[in-house]
């Protein structure tokens, strides 16, 4: 029987990481240094580290190099990573698929039925309107059974696809209420106006001095 736990895989993401051909992605993007030593993150990438610093203070980064020997537990999980449990996800599309693919069966039988009651007709030299409308309903049976199984295609491809938002990745919506907003606007606005107010000030002294 195998191991359920090796079908919980760990994604890692780093599209957040803007690359560009002045700044390739490096060994060190991974956590790693050019022997293969795990990196400290005073070691690490600023663009791999963004503002981790500020916002966790005294946290170690969650390399890929560092999660790696965890990768399948949920220990491997943090902000730029997640597990997905394929042997769940395996169980949910069977489910799913498992009406389309009855039908898909069953439609099949009825093509063979048809074609067998065509290739009679035809042997009886019957008129040829009934010979067309038996070719007519084949060829939408034909055309069911095929849009069937694309649905139950599509339904075992979701099963591998990846794209899926990082589930423990940090929340960057703005939760405040319209006057908590409001509140920021106007106290920033105080700020800009003090400011200016120095500004102004200081340019009199300067043009006063002249």
């Amino acid at each position: 029987m195998p191991n359920r736990q090796s079908l919980l895989q760990t994604i890692y993401d780093l599209s957040y990481v803007k690359m560009g051909k002045k700044s390739p992605m490096t060994l060190a993007h991974f956590g790693w240094g050019a022997n293969g030593e795990v990196l400290n993150d005073a070691a690490l990438p600023a663009s791999l580290m963004g503002d981790w610093a500020e916002r966790r203070p005294g946290e170690i980064f969650p390399s890929f190099a560092r999660l790696l020997d965890k990768r399948g537990t949920a220990d491997a999980e943090s902000e730029f990573s997640w597990s997905v449990d394929f042997a769940a996800r395996r169980a949910r599309a069977r489910e799913e698929m498992a009406p389309h693919l009855a039908a898909v069966a069953l439609k099949r039988d009825e093509i063979v039925a048809l074609k067998n009651q065509l290739s009679i007709l035809k042997k009886r030299k019957v008129a040829k309107s009934d010979i067309e409308a038996c070719d007519s309903e084949i060829l939408g049976a034909n055309k069911v059974l095929r849009e069937t199984q694309a649905k139950a295609d599509a339904i075992d491809a979701a099963m591998y696809d990846l794209k899926a938002v990082n589930p423990c990745a940090r929340d960057e919506r703005d939760t405040r209420t319209p006057g908590e907003v409001l509140e920021s606007i106007t106290a920033h606005g105080k700020m800009v106006e003090q400011a200016l107010t120095r500004l102004r000030k200081s340019l009199n002294v300067d043009c006063g001095g002249d």
